[in-house]
């Protein structure tokens, strides 16, 4: 009986040694686990963590560059990037965030032309239609006020010359 107890108790110690060293190793391989990522996996992690402007910086791919700068609130980088898209499998969205990011900027006239272009390559997308319809009532609005500023404008200086006539 004494001897089938020790044999069990070395089985026992060398288990857990070698669980020990297990889970060290284990431990050590999620510490450093970043060591063994790819920049798009160190992009896209910065990404999921709500760190926009680091992952942009690390994203090579323009399209997740651009959604991570529109994501930061760099608006005119962003519009940048999703200019400078290539990739066709994405350049419909390249062309609605487009318009987002000019749409952002007050950029209005460049919105309805970024999301006009989106729909000619996906003439059926709901959100681009509704995009659009607010940028041309954006834009609309705006030119309706510029040309009330430009006649307030017109009728000072009228009034100006009119007083210096009479003076």
């Amino acid at each position: 009986m004494t001897i089938s107890g020790k044999v069990r108790t070395a089985d026992w110690f060398r288990l857990r040694r070698t669980g020990v060293f297990l889970s060290c190793l284990l431990c050590a391989a999620t510490v450093n686990a970043a060591w063994f990522k790819n920049p798009a996996q160190e992009a896209e992690q910065k990404f999921e963590q709500g760190e926009y402007s680091g992952a942009a910086d690390e994203f090579t791919d323009t399209y997740r560059r651009g959604v991570a700068l529109y994501r930061a609130g760099r608006y005119t980088d962003a519009g940048e990037a999703f200019e400078s898209v290539d990739r066709e499998e994405v350049k419909a969205d390249a062309l609605y965030n487009l318009g987002n990011t000019r749409y952002k900027r007050s950029d209005y006239e460049g919105a309805v032309e970024a999301y006009e272009a989106s729909l000619a390559q996906r003439s059926d997308d709901q959100d681009t239609l509704h995009n659009l319809a607010l940028a041309k009532k954006m834009l609309e609005q705006t030119l309706t006020e510029e040309q009330e500023e430009e006649a307030e404008e017109e009728q000072e200086s009228e009034e100006e010359q009119e007083s210096e006539e009479s003076s």
